[in-house]
């Protein structure tokens, strides 16, 4: 399977598991944590390995690109990256299971709001970047 393909794969579970996510929190009660802990550690795992892997495959090529288009929006995903990275990890390790058991209406919106980012990166991805890396592989 190409780089590309494999990218857009994880694209397709990372959504399937932020569905898995939204469907724990959408009760008035939290779920078991080994539940809830366990769909959040499959997130995290699936994220980072998906980040590392556009780090390695995806960004060195599009930044280093000979079309200023493609190296200056590759530029731009990646300092917006940086601060949903940042957010994600703020988010994981703001909240364990005393806290989300105490505050679940905020979790719940925050995990919601998580999520939309999430998913409106991968769009963004699908639709604008993705594209730029098969550009570059045609012209190869």
């Amino acid at each position: 399977m190409s780089s590309i393909m494999q990218l857009r794969t994880d694209h397709v579970e990372l959504f399937d598991i932020c569905q898995l996510l939204e469907d724990s929190i959408a009760g008035d009660v939290p779920p078991s944590s080994v539940d809830l802990f366990g769909v959040r550690k499959r997130l995290t795992a699936k994220l980072i390995a998906h980040l590392k892997a556009e780090d390695w495959l995806l960004y060195p090529r599009l930044l280093e690109s000979d079309d200023a288009q493609i190296a200056s929006t590759a530029r731009g995903f990646v300092q917006e990256m940086g601060g949903l990275a940042a957010t994600f990890n703020a988010y994981v390790e703001a909240w364990d299971a005393f806290r989300i058991e105490r505050e679940w209406p905020k979790y719940k919106a925050e995990t919601r709001s998580i999520i939309e980012a999430l998913r409106n990166r991968i769009v963004r991805e699908n639709r604008e970047l993705y594209p730029l890396i098969e550009k570059l592989d045609k012209a190869a």
